[in-house]
């Protein structure tokens, strides 16, 4: 990707001001401008299960906690933590999966799934390639940081309620489903020189039949370019999934509580104008990114109104090898 910040320096007077600007808009900035004219043409179209669009994973480390919970509306995650075994101490310690990296993780596995049609996705031959793939830098504190947020990812238990909702004069009842992220999971670790060894075997993921099937069936269009441009802020990334996801099928203006908003996005803000406040400094973010989305802040409601989704929906399918 072109760096326009960087090659297009106006000839400015001695006198003139240098103007400050974030590495976070400098990316977005630099993202807009590549796609301008360029369309879906320049994008790099990818995919996410339908429920991150939905609801959230943590953003920061819930700590020693039985069970963590997101609502929107009808619909609330629950997660209890995976148990991890602490070689130091020889004892196991309940872990979480939190911020950027297991939503990296997850975008890569949703794309994985939708263009190969396969449960089982080869993260490559080193930790690596892996990091490679979701667009991490490869060093010592980010190797631990990964092989840390994988496991806490797969081995963490999941259930979703209201998805599914019925009732009639008889009564009423919910589907509710318990799952995982995956079934099984091969991971290889190599040494310093894992750039130029030969792996005993191939890092890989078989997801679970629920968590597969949730993906395929209904999977939501994101530009991979978009999301690495949203910086390291997992509620950025969330809010141009949500957007994106919502933008598909809105046909009227809607407005939705702010407190509503706290519960799926924020709830880690005790005081509801903080979130308020953070969500609104993320939304013109966004809107660098995602020009089309017609989005209103009020100061009791966000009003969204119809737009032009970000990345039109489509279905295509990669050969395997």
């Amino acid at each position: 990707m072109t760096d326009i910040l960087t090659e297009a320096r106006p000839n400015l007077m001695p006198s003139a001001p240098l103007i400050h600007i974030d590495e976070a808009t400098k990316r977005l900035v630099n993202y807009a401008a590549n796609l301008e004219g360029s369309d879906e043409m320049g994008m790099d179209i990818g995919y996410s299960a339908r429920l991150w669009a939905q609801v959230s994973l943590p953003y920061r480390n819930p700590g020693e906690i039985p069970y963590w919970e997101r609502k929107n509306g009808n619909v609330s995650l629950m997660m209890q933590p995976a148990y991890i075994l602490d070689p130091a101490t020889g004892e196991r310690r309940a872990a979480y999966p939190f911020g950027v990296l297991p939503r990296q993780a997850m975008n890569w596995m949703a794309t994985e799934a939708v263009l190969t049609g396969e449960k089982t996705l080869h993260l490559g031959d080193s930790m690596m390639q892996f990091m490679a793939k979701i667009g991490l830098a490869h060093g010592g504190r980010d190797h631990k940081r990964v092989n840390d947020g994988l496991r806490r990812l797969f081995g963490a238990n999941l259930s979703v309620e209201g998805l599914e909702i019925a009732e009639d004069g008889n009564g009423h009842g919910e589907a509710i489903e318990y799952f995982r992220i995956a079934d099984s999971v091969r991971l290889w670790f190599g040494g310093k020189d894992e750039a130029t060894s030969t792996p005993l075997w191939q890092s890989s993921v078989t997801l679970s039949d629920r968590f597969f099937d949730s993906i395929v069936s209904s999977p939501v269009p994101i530009d991979l370019n978009a999301m690495k441009a949203m910086g390291k802020s997992a509620m950025r990334m969330d809010i141009y999934l949500w957007l994106t996801y919502r933008m598909f099928y809105l046909r009227k203006p809607t407005r939705i509580k702010w407190a509503d908003l706290n519960l799926q996005f924020g709830a880690q803000y005790k005081q509801p104008h903080k979130f308020k406040a953070a969500f609104e400094g993320h939304l013109k973010f966004i809107k660098i990114a995602y020009p089309d989305a017609r989005v209103e802040p009020t100061p009791e409601y966000l009003i969204l109104r119809p737009s032009k989704p970000h990345v039109e929906p489509t279905k295509p399918r990669r050969e395997l090898d």
